[in-house]
């Protein structure tokens, strides 16, 4: 009895996303922030958009410790990026389309056909971050309130 076993991989979003993230922050520890923001960019733009949460601080930290080299390593590789998407999406959809642009919208703005699967309100995101984190999210937020209180000798 002969039996093939099949390795079956697939890209996964939130995966290559986590990837772009832990060398994002490899590079931003080795001291090369331009290229922890392209890497970022990528990360974005090829994987995972909402994964732009989680580069927010690494970015502008980078930006504020090399504005000029991050700043033209970020928006260069984002245009690329882009535009070799919109590209890509062109020929699979024969029409002028961004398939990152429409998540987006249809996700963040509930544009489209969002109705679909139904429309929650704010207290949606309140009650889903206490399930998924418990306490942890009360102390989060309990936490962004005592932040701006905060002494500089205490909070660098």
């Amino acid at each position: 009895m002969n039996r093939e076993i099949y390795l079956h991989t697939g890209f996964l979003p939130s995966s290559f996303s986590m990837y772009a993230m832990s060398l994002s922050f490899g590079l931003f520890l080795l001291e090369k922030p331009a290229w922890a923001v392209a890497v970022a960019a990528v990360g974005v733009i090829l994987g995972w958009p909402f994964s732009i949460l989680a580069f927010l601080p690494l970015t502008f930290y980078s930006l504020d410790k090399q504005f000029k080299q991050a700043f033209l390593s970020g928006a260069v590789t984002s245009i690329a990026l882009l535009a070799l998407s919109i590209l890509v999406d062109h020929c699979y959809y024969q029409r002028w389309t961004s398939s990152v642009f429409n998540l987006l919208v249809y996700n963040v703005l509930g544009g489209g056909e969002s109705h679909l699967y139904g429309i929650e309100g704010p207290l949606f995101y309140i009650r889903n971050g206490f399930n998924n984190f418990n306490f942890c999210f009360i102390l989060a937020l309990l936490f962004l309130g005592i932040l701006p209180n905060c002494k500089k000798k205490v909070c660098p």
